[in-house]
């Protein structure tokens, strides 16, 4: 049964709630909450009816929330009893249902969609429902939706990265916020949501990193908040902004910076995803051989741009090992224990550098094992999350259970039906978890906060289901998971209306453990299947035309640069790996088309790129070439699976725009030799690296922007103090 909410505020309110509210708006049909499914903007709903004392008690709070979140959260009123009079809304609602009118109110939040389309599906996709449970208030409302707000701001640490972005998206204003905060104000997420695609937001947070960006805005007070006022030519003026820091006054200030068209960014946020490499080969080595060798689980050695860039950034939660001379007593269990359900981090304190990070991760004595929730959100999520050497892994296993939230969509005998009829007819994949236990299995808390499954499946929970229930998914025993799923023989027929006979459950008969899950999860989606093609190197010109003109008449090419074989991209692999495997995963998912899959070294093979009208500083890249038309069509943007796959999806639909092209030629080379004599070339000529020569440029052109903007940046500043705390 769900649980009431109880509510801190008990004044009373008349009965016609939120009559006279112009900053509450009424859901009381199920045409309303069209609206809310589909909104850019995170939507709180108060379910209620007329006669219902503690609704009436709990209005006031609804009201002053509203207030506080205009223009960051929308607000509205679910009358039950209007709801319920309505014949196309009866029913439909869950709490809403007769049975659930004695526990209202109720208090959900709609969290919007990461993409308007599903990349899988191509249908339109919904917002996620996330009911509010425990106390009351206004701040502890208006916390719990602010991390649903889609975060589109540009995180910017230092002074090359401050070039690129205002070089970047040439034709917009800029707005960029100075903040001690380390989570993206919500004032800031709404107001790019406003202004999206209309001005580019950015955010630089104080600390030694960026004090060289402090320096150069000359920044004294934070928050601050300076405009980018584009003079057409990649030079700013700058604005700076001297208002109460509130959303009202900032909103004028960005709205006359605003273009008055939308224009697609080029450089976007791209939300990090869940690094599942390793998993991924952990899980084939023990497919490989399971009974024979144990798996082994390698920490990341934790230094402070691996803390910034990734530890902060996790979708999965971690655990980081922060010792001396002396490691934990319960690590090496830890690692046993959990494998490849959390990520690993290890800092051993040597120097004051390591010792400051130390202090970041708010470790007091060593060895200390600290715990992250996803993202940084473990940080200040409660006091028990560092453990300290007394901690056995039996009292660490225990801390650990009480604080990895439970995210996934509670149901019920009354709420099942119309959930699973919602999301099948929606094309997801349903995965139910059915339990007898007091919370939801850890295993399954953590695989339901993937990134990797955002938007593609629905993950629901269900506590002491009935025996009607039990008998009609046929679930042996419990804790038990089962995914229901639409199956049909042609992808077209995911654009009709659901058909009874599409339904399908599969049931999950093997070990609880994250790799046999995950794999059983997985083996459900389109895109992690394999296709039989290859992905072929081509080196000359017989193997061009043999892929792109004899087997297949269209051809998806990638163009890679051959230098990034010896860069890495993470700690597993290089450049050049990460690449390669990014297409592969594109070939498996298209590669039911009529079309090969090739890559070239263009850096090397450099004729090509004067032939698609690409320079070498923007490998890689990804063209379709088609011989017979003499046509191609280049990817805009960055190279990486969901760039790609829209790409095709695109082009393969004739929607992409196609570029004349003349006879394409390869000449056949020796790649390590080209590399070598350019290397040579470049020490001769003095210089060290290309990049760095590039460097010196940029930090050039912003010491001379510098002086001349000193002035102008040393004007006063105006402050509410009142209001800092909300940046």
């Amino acid at each position: 049964m769900n649980k009431f909410i109880l509510f801190a505020l008990l004044t009373i309110a008349t009965q016609a709630l939120f009559e006279n509210s112009y900053t509450i708006k009424s859901a009381n049909k199920m045409q309303d909450f069209r609206a809310i499914l589909e909104s850019d903007f995170v939507s709180m709903v108060y379910f209620y009816t007329e006669d219902c004392e503690n609704c009436q008690r709990a209005a006031s709070l609804v009201e002053k929330v509203a207030e506080d979140q205009e223009g960051i959260i929308n607000i509205y009123g679910a009358n039950c009893d209007q709801i319920n009079k309505d014949p196309n809304s009866v029913n439909q609602l869950p709490y809403c249902n007769e049975d659930m009118l004695d526990q209202l109110p109720q208090i959900s939040f709609f969290e919007p969609p990461q993409f308007k389309i599903n990349p899988y599906t191509k249908e339109p996709m919904i917002a996620t429902e996330h009911r509010f449970q425990g106390e009351a208030s206004p701040q502890s409302l208006g916390t719990y939706g602010h991390k649903f707000i889609p975060n589109n701001v540009i995180r910017i640490n230092t002074l090359a990265e401050l070039n690129h972005f205002e070089k970047t998206d040439p034709k917009l204003n800029k707005v960029i916020l100075f903040t001690k905060k380390k989570e993206t104000s919500p004032i800031l997420k709404s107001l790019n949501l406003h202004y999206f695609e209309r001005v580019k937001f950015g955010e630089i947070v104080s600390s030694p990193e960026t004090q060289a960006l402090l320096d150069f805005f000359d920044i004294k007070d934070i928050p601050q908040i300076i405009g980018l006022e584009n003079n057409g030519d990649n030079t700013y003026n700058h604005q700076i902004f001297d208002g109460d820091l509130l959303f009202k006054p900032i909103k004028k200030f960005v709205r006359s910076l605003a273009s008055k068209d939308r224009v697609p960014y080029e450089q976007i946020n791209e939300k990090p995803k869940e690094d599942n490499r390793r998993n991924r080969r952990s899980k084939q080595n023990e497919e490989d051989d399971d009974t024979q060798k144990p798996q082994i689980i390698t920490p990341i050695k934790l230094d402070q741009n691996v803390f910034n860039k990734q530890l902060l950034r996790n979708d999965k939660p971690a655990l980081v090992h922060v010792y001396k001379d002396q490691m934990h007593k319960a690590w090496d269990d830890s690692l046993k224990k959990y494998k490849s359900l959390f990520d690993y981090y290890e800092l051993q304190v040597d120097t004051q550098q390591d010792e400051d990070l130390a202090k970041e991760l708010f470790i007091k004595s060593y060895p200390s094992i600290r715990f992250y929730q996803v993202g940084n959100v473990g940080k200040k999520k409660s006091n028990k999350i560092s453990f300290t050497k007394e901690y056995n892994l039996e009292e660490i296993n225990k801390d650990i259970q009480d604080i990895i939230d439970d995210k996934t969509i509670n149901i019920n005998e009354q709420t099942l039906q119309m959930q699973l009829s919602q999301f099948i007819a929606d094309n997801h994949i349903v995965v139910i978890y059915f339990y007898q236990t007091p919370i939801v299995g850890l295993t399954y808390r953590v695989l339901s906060q993937l990134q990797e499954y955002y938007g593609k499946y629905k993950f629901l929970s269900f506590k002491n289901a009935p025996e009607m229930v039990i008998q009609q998914f046929q679930i042996p025993t419990q804790p038990a998971i089962t995914i229901i799923f639409r199956e049909v023989t042609d992808k077209k027929e995911l654009e009709e209306e659901l058909k009874p006979e599409q339904v399908r459950q599969a049931l999950f008969t093997g070990k609880h453990s994250y790799e046999e899950i995950k794999s059983f999860l997985d083996s459900f989606d389109e895109t992690k299947k394999t296709s039989h093609k290859k992905v072929i190197e081509i080196s000359t010109q017989e193997q061009l035309l043999e892929h792109c003109n004899k087997k297949q008449k269209l051809c998806y090419i990638a163009l890679l640069n051959g230098e990034h074989k010896r860069l890495k991209h993470d700690d597993i692999l290089t450049k050049w790996e990460y690449q390669l495997e990014i297409l592969d995963r594109i070939k498996n998912a298209h590669g039911d088309k009529q079309a090969s899959f090739v890559y070239i070294d263009a850096s090397c093979h450099d004729e090509v790129l004067l032939k698609f009208d690409i320079s070498d500083d923007s490998l890689p890249n990804f063209v379709a070439y088609q011989k017979t038309k003499k046509l191609y069509s280049k990817l805009i943007g960055r190279f990486d699976y969901e760039s790609i796959n829209k790409f095709i999806d695109k082009q393969y639909k004739g929607q992409s725009s196609n570029i004349q092209i003349q006879e394409l030629e390869i000449f056949e080379k020796d790649c390590e030799e080209v590399f070598t004599k350019r290397r040579e070339a470049s020490q001769q000529s003095g210089l060290s690296d290309f990049d760095e020569e590039i460097l010196k440029e940029i930090l050039e052109e912003e010491k001379q922007r510098k002086k001349e903007l000193e002035k102008e940046l040393k004007k006063g500043k105006k402050k509410n103090k009142k209001s800092k705390d909300d940046l």
